[in-house]
């Protein structure tokens, strides 16, 4: 009977072991987990890189395309990758209007282009700055950005439009006439075929006598000029070289009508996705970029007058009659936009 006792007492000892073992096991497990919380936190993803897609009109081979790879360089190595700056030439994404009707919805493109053509978009006066005459010299372009009047302007567009001004300093080289025809004097721009970018160059030509023809990609101005569609194309030497414009229109003008200085901008929808140390360096680099588009541009425009004069172009500069002229016909297309009262005279004021 004490065999019997002593079987079952041990046997009882025996559960109550395994009881203990069993409810310990749980707390065994809890601790690695705790541990193991900091490492998960050190492994977590990166946030996604952001992606602007650029739009210009300009080709690859082009001074501004040089320049917009330097702001490539720049934003992406000051965010370590975090933005990323895809350019695209000559309206591969579509053109200029296009592709701000596409910022203007919040589609994610930068484009550098004209005032003129944000303007529509909620700030009517940005339409005098792409005024020809407007501003006279690149300095004067370069003290305007820094301007409170163009700071109130990018406040304007972003309440009523949406859309972020980035900067706008891209000057180029000073825009001629290339054409089919001579051009001694404004009188021989009467009739002329030209194809205009915007309704500001369009109203000056007019203002001319001349026949502006609008709608056509500069990609396709040199079949148009050979078809006779048009007679003539206004742009910078440089713009026009990269196009081999002169290869198929013999006759220069330096009007020098306007810098054309662009501004670039997106959707503010995509600009909220920078933080803002990275706002902050995208506005530095496409700043800096213009600032060198703008040398550059100053700094090889007579090497392209020469390139265009071995190609067999005749070069005429305007008289200073003919300047008066051209400034006259500036001021009566001021009136034909509507432009408001004044606004050049403050937008020149703002420029000193």
């Amino acid at each position: 009977m004490k065999k019997y006792i002593a079987l079952i007492l041990t046997l009882c000892m025996a559960f109550a072991l395994c009881a203990c073992g069993q409810s310990a096991a749980p707390a065994a497990t809890e601790a690695p987990a705790a541990t193991e919380a900091p490492a998960a936190a050190d492994t977590a993803p990166a946030a996604e890189p952001v992606v602007l897609r650029v739009a210009v009109s300009e080709a690859p081979e082009s001074n501004l395309a040089k320049c917009l790879e330097m702001v490539k360089s720049g934003v992406e190595t000051r965010t370590n990758g975090r933005v990323i700056i895809e350019p695209h030439y000559a309206n591969e994404l579509g053109s200029i209007a296009d592709c701000i009707e596409q910022i203007s919805l919040g589609g994610n493109i930068v484009s550098e282009t004209s005032a003129s053509s944000w303007a529509p978009y909620g700030c009517a006066d940005m339409t005098a700055m792409d005024a020809m005459f407007a501003f006279a010299s690149t300095d004067e372009i370069e003290k305007f950005g820094e301007s409170d009047m163009w700071k109130a302007m990018v406040a304007e567009l972003e309440e009523n439009g949406g859309i972020h001004m980035i900067c706008m300093n891209w000057a180029a080289a000073p825009r001629v006439i290339l054409s089919t025809k001579p051009i001694n004097s404004v009188d021989d721009i009467k009739g002329l075929l030209v194809r205009v970018p915007t309704n500001t160059y369009a109203a000056w030509f007019d203002a001319l006598g001349a026949s502006p023809v609008s709608g056509i990609p500069f990609a396709e101005v040199s079949p148009n000029i050979e078809s006779g569609v048009i007679e003539a194309a206004e742009a910078p030497f440089a713009t026009l070289s990269d196009y081999s414009v002169q290869e198929v229109a013999k006759y220069a003008y330096c009007s020098n009508h306007t810098y054309a200085t662009g501004c670039a901008g997106t959707s503010v929808a995509i600009w909220n996705l920078l933080t803002e140390e990275e706002q902050q360096i995208v506005t530095e680099e496409f700043t800096n970029g213009g600032k060198e588009y703008t040398k550059i541009s100053a700094a090889t425009n007579a090497e392209y007058i020469e390139k265009f004069k071995e190609a067999g172009v005749t070069i005429v500069e305007p008289s200073e009659a003919d300047v008066v002229a051209m400034q006259e016909a500036a001021a009566k297309a001021a009136v034909t936009l509507g432009l408001r009262d004044g606004v050049l005279d403050e937008i020149a004021a703002a420029s000193k």
